[in-house]
């Protein structure tokens, strides 16, 4: 199973929505307004960091936005040795090269918890992680597990 529909299946239940380009665009849809919207929009933007993802014409633009919406950037790191880009580069960081499946159960649990924190505070449902896991980058976790 790939890893970005793993995690998007894994955080995807009430009272959390994960958004992945990929599965939430329909064909014939436009990405980049799509994209933006959730950005703007989300609680939290997890950001699935590679080599793929640092080399995207999309990724950093994406981190941009969130950065400067002033987005809570949760990096997760999928490569050892890979450094984060510039505007996030002192955020503290998930390895998940490390040891990926216990990585995947701590996100989990971190994400629920935000979230039932919020709706205490606030009383909303819904925790929405915004564009949180890429397109591009899918396309070529797709491409790494066939």
């Amino acid at each position: 199973m790939r890893l970005v529909y793993r995690l998007k299946q894994m955080l995807n239940h009430p009272p959390v929505e994960a958004f992945v380009a990929e599965y939430n665009i329909a064909p014939g849809g436009k990405l980049s307004p799509a994209i933006i919207e959730k950005i703007k929009s989300c609680d939290l933007f997890i950001l699935l960091w590679s080599d793929k993802a640092k080399n995207s014409e999309w990724v950093p633009q994406e981190i941009g936005i969130a950065v400067s919406e002033s987005k809570i950037i949760m990096p997760v790191v999928l490569e050892k040795s890979l450094n984060l880009p510039g505007f996030i580069k002192d955020t503290k960081y998930l390895a998940a090269y490390q040891n990926p499946d216990s990585s995947l159960q701590w996100l989990q649990s971190n994400v629920f918890e935000r979230a039932q924190k919020k709706q205490k505070r606030d009383g909303i449902v819904w925790f929405t992680l915004g564009a949180a896991f890429f397109w591009l980058f899918s396309q070529n976790d797709e491409e790494e597990n066939e």
